[in-house]
């Protein structure tokens, strides 16, 4: 990665006319499967970084995760894989074998960030670990993404995403009380290693950049978890504090704030207690309310009689309102909240259609299809059009035979092998 802070906006510009993207130049190397490496990799790829993903020769494993496209399993449909790994390209490598590693040393040689997430200890033992590589190249930043890290008494524990959350994260407090604690939707944990594993990336080579050396950094999805702030952070600190931690309430403990239903669904509203409770108590057509005793009071100090007259005007009304129009409604007095979209709700959302949240992408056996596009907006960097997920393999002879200078024969003699 090359360019330099203040480098004039002129030069943002290849040759072929289009703008360069923030990660130009950068060559990071992805050895890591299912989400947490998978995404970080995704966040540097869909910014301009030529992230190249080398796969065993069966694939990674999120290939054979569903949903499928008309619901038959396929590694080139899989909507994990095809959402992970947009504008990557793919080589097959079996690590397992010397020549494997072999390859996968001169790959290194030109890479700017390796991202792996073996076991603890697995790439030393294959001697592609990061003291081995950094030994010519003292630039490279090596990512090693593990449940529980690279040393300490839990670093051979296997983490899924359940046992992730419930170690490290606030699972113990979702839920309703008298039931067992719930897990919060899909992967929430991996996606967030994610993140901070691009983000310590990032880093590490900023300081590269500005005439320092490489790293190797040890990043625990349990750790990511305890200090995230939607996660554990906040328990931990008000527990160190006061002694206090926190449990699950039960559903409704808080008069008109959270999840309720409304005529179509359901939204999450926080009005009770709040200073915009009066004109709610108009919204929700009890202007009546107004007048008790308790309207003006903080909301611990509501009387279990005001709070259930309260939480049954609001439950009523939402029983017959159209959550957008709820939200509307709360939101043009400042209260806080939202509609819990379902997926058809977001697909056709207006505001995320109008600020072009989604981009259109062709792949050759997924056919095209809709996909969440980037995260972020940016003045001077026009995103580019997005390229599909890459077949398993797919840059084999681009890479070996022109990057590493095997012949076509040579290239074949591996395949039979089995070493790609």
């Amino acid at each position: 990665m090359h360019a330099r802070p203040g480098t004039p906006k002129a030069a943002r510009h290849t040759e072929e006319g289009a703008v360069a993207q923030l990660f130009d130049e950068l060559r990071v190397l992805e050895v890591a499967r299912n989400v947490s490496g998978p995404f970080a990799g995704k966040l540097f790829a869909d910014y301009g970084a030529d992230v190249l993903k080398v796969e065993p020769p069966s694939g990674d494993p999120s290939r054979h995760r569903g949903p499928f496209k008309d619901d038959i399993p396929n590694p080139e449909t899989s909507a994990l894989f095809l959402h992970l790994n947009t504008n990557k390209r793919s080589v097959t490598l079996d690590l397992e074998q010397e020549e494997g590693r072999e390859i996968f040393r001169r790959l290194a040689e030109d890479a700017d960030i390796v991202i792996e997430d073996f076991r603890p200890g697995q790439m030393d033992a294959w001697g592609i670990g990061y003291e081995v590589l950094s030994r010519d190249h003292p630039n490279l930043v090596m990512a090693s993404i593990t449940p529980f890290g690279q040393d300490g008494p839990w670093r051979d524990y296997k983490g899924s995403e359940i046992t992730l959350q419930a170690m490290g994260g606030p699972l113990h407090v979702n839920g309703a009380p008298h039931r067992e604690p719930i897990k919060s939707g899909g992967e929430v944990a991996h996606y967030h290693a994610g993140v901070a594993t691009a983000f310590a990336c990032i880093m590490a080579r900023f300081r590269v950049e500005m005439g320092g050396v490489g790293d190797h950094i040890d990043q625990a999805v349990y750790e990511a978890q305890a200090g995230f702030r939607d996660r554990r952070t906040v328990y931990l600190t008000g527990a160190s504090y006061t002694g206090f931690a926190a449990h699950r309430q039960a559903a409704g403990a808080r008069v008109a704030n959270g999840v309720r239903p409304a005529l179509d669904g359901f939204v999450n509203i926080y009005a009770g207690g709040t200073k915009h409770f009066i004109p709610f108590l108009d919204v929700i057509e009890r202007p009546d309310l107004k007048e008790h005793p308790d309207a003006r009071k903080p909301l611990h100090e509501y009387s279990p009689a005001f709070a259930t007259e309260v939480e049954a005007a609001w439950t009523s009304w939402l029983a017959g309102t159209p959550k957008q129009e709820a939200v509307e409604l709360t939101q043009a007095i400042g209260l806080l909240g939202g509609a819990i979209l379902a997926t058809n709700d977001l697909l056709a959302d207006p505001h995320y259609r109008g600020r072009g949240m989604w981009e259109t992408i062709d792949h050759p056996v997924a056919g095209r299809a809709e996909y969440a596009g980037r995260q972020l907006i940016l003045s001077e960097t026009p995103r580019q059009q997005a390229r599909h997920a890459p077949l398993l393999g797919a840059h084999n002879a681009e890479v070996y035979c022109n990057g590493l200078g095997y012949t076509r024969e040579e290239l074949g003699r591996l395949r039979a092998q089995g070493v790609i």
